[in-house]
């Protein structure tokens, strides 16, 4: 007995040291995980308590920029939301959305459900920040500089013969009349004819008009995909809208590869024709086929480019053009003070230059000021951070969502009255424009992800508007109160108004 109790002493002594250890290891790492996730928890960006699921999603309502005004008053520039699966951050403020639009930390995109079926994450306006990305948008951004500045045929006559009809359709009608229609085949012409050529009768080109066809789908489409994108598991919930967004994803994929195939059968690498042809010939330059490059580009993504010009330029500007009508129309002053300018530099009769921007400074403030006061893209679009990254002393983990808050930036304190209409604000004491107040509308955006077809936008609007002014007078129709509340869809646009216009 004594033999056997001293064996069994002899075992029991290390084993319970051994438990001991572990439990006071096991305690230890509890208390470092505890710690960890306490001091991870407050260097993460503040913000609101969530639903588990849905996250923050119920309570931004109808208009989430007013909620994104409310927490940025309480929590500050950065605020942490989780929008379904997503984890997000909010970034207001002009000087924390300027500094940060610019690093590249925040260069990439979220690969969002819709985005994934639809291109592969492959695109140009949504894909990774990465050596393809590069390489595509030096391409893009050498094509669009070729056939998109002022000198060139294909655009300035489109420019000089749209807004020409735009006048006249104006003109013909009788009494007051919703623009928008008119509007949006205008700016739908233009940049078809800067993307595909002109050819003859481009408003009955059924190319033409199959595109057209096609916004609306378009619109269809990202409304679909929303739900999708951030609570991936509503397609076994909602199986008939998931069945239709894979009909939409079809359709695109079908419609992508009919555009092409005309233009690639007339194409001559000699005489390039229109942005079309400029990324064929980028295709022979850099060696690109629909084999993947190095980098993984590919000549379908490039000359598919064209669409995301087309989609994303044409909404933006069209609502831009509307914005503006109702600005004119509601503030009779600084119309005719546009006009004033324009007849005493320019003339009643000659025809406008896209080169005329540089001696029309107030005009080109009342633009600018209009971009401000109701950014068409007020939330820009969505951003993914690349790697862990701390602001303002929180830390924003790789693969976060982030949404810059370009509203907050139009809105800020530093204009002085930043809810007032007031283009003078752009204008030093000799009318000439305020570089650094014109540098801080971002309209476009900034960095590495600016709108590709900024150059077209503002030439465009300005072709557009000036013609319309140099022509006609905008005026609102008697007893009525426009609303200055805008609509959230593709763009931030104005609710359904009314015009009158008079020859002038």
């Amino acid at each position: 007995m004594t033999i056997l109790g001293s064996k069994l002493s002899m075992n029991f002594q290390p084993n319970q040291k051994t438990s001991d250890i572990v439990v006071i290891l096991t305690v230890l790492s509890a208390i470092l995980v505890t710690m960890k996730l306490i001091l991870g928890w407050r260097r993460r960006p503040p913000g609101p308590w969530g639903l588990p699921v849905l996250g923050h999603l119920p309570f931004l309502g109808s208009r989430p920029l007013n909620k994104f005004k409310q927490y940025q008053k309480e929590y500050g520039d950065v605020v942490f939301l989780r929008f379904g699966t997503w984890p997000t951050v909010i970034i207001s403020g002009k000087d924390t959305v300027k500094s940060t639009l610019a690093l590249d930390t925040f260069a990439s995109r979220p690969p969002f459900f819709s985005i994934k079926s639809l291109s592969d994450m492959k695109g140009l306006s949504f894909c990774f920040f990465d050596e393809r990305y590069l390489l595509h948008r030096k391409i893009a951004s050498s094509v669009v500089r070729e056939f998109g500045g002022s000198e060139n045929s294909v655009l300035k006559d489109a420019l000089r013969e749209e807004s020409n009809i735009l006048v006249s359709s104006f003109l013909a009608k009788i009494g007051p009349f919703n623009p928008s229609e008119l509007l949006y085949v205008t700016t739908g012409s233009i940049i078809f004819q800067f993307c595909y050529g002109k050819g003859e009768n481009i408003r009955e080109n059924p190319a033409f008009l199959k595109v057209m066809e096609d916004q609306a789908i378009f619109k269809e489409f990202f409304t679909a995909g929303n739900y999708f994108d951030v609570l991936p598991w509503l397609r076994y919930i909602m199986p008939g809208k998931f069945k239709r967004f894979l009909e939409l994803i079809d359709h695109f994929q079908k419609a992508r590869k009919e555009i092409g195939a005309p233009i690639m059968d007339t194409y001559d690498p000699a005489h390039p024709r229109h942005a079309f042809d400029g990324f064929l010939n980028a295709c022979l330059k850099y060696n690109i086929t629909d084999t993947p490059s190095e980098e993984g580009l590919t000549k379908t993504q490039l000359t598919e480019t064209l669409l995301e010009i087309f989609g994303a330029g044409f909404e933006t500007t069209a609502s831009t053009l509307r914005w503006a009508l109702m600005y004119y129309a509601e503030y009779q002053d600084v119309q005719m003070k546009v006009q004033k300018e324009i007849d005493e530099k320019i003339g009643r009769n000659k025809v406008i230059s896209i080169k005329d921007r540089l001696i029309l400074p107030y005009t080109e403030a009342t633009i600018l000021e209009i971009m401000r006061v109701a950014p068409v893209v007020p939330m820009a679009l969505p951003h993914m951070t690349t790697t862990d990254v701390v602001l303002k002393g929180n830390l924003i983990e790789k693969g976060t969502v982030v949404f810059f808050n370009i509203m907050s930036l139009m809105h800020d304190d530093y204009w002085g009255n930043p809810n007032e209409f007031q283009p003078e604000r752009f204008l030093d004491e000799d009318g000439c424009l305020l570089k650094e107040k014109v540098d801080n509308v971002l309209a476009f955006g900034a960095g590495r992800r600016i709108c590709l077809g900024k150059m077209i936008a503002q030439a465009e609007i300005f072709y557009l508007l000036a013609t319309l002014l140099q022509n006609c007078r905008i005026c609102k129709p008697k007893n009525v109160q426009y609303d200055f509340e805008g609509e959230y869809g593709l763009s931030y646009f104005p609710k359904e108004y009314e015009i009158c216009v008079q020859s002038r």
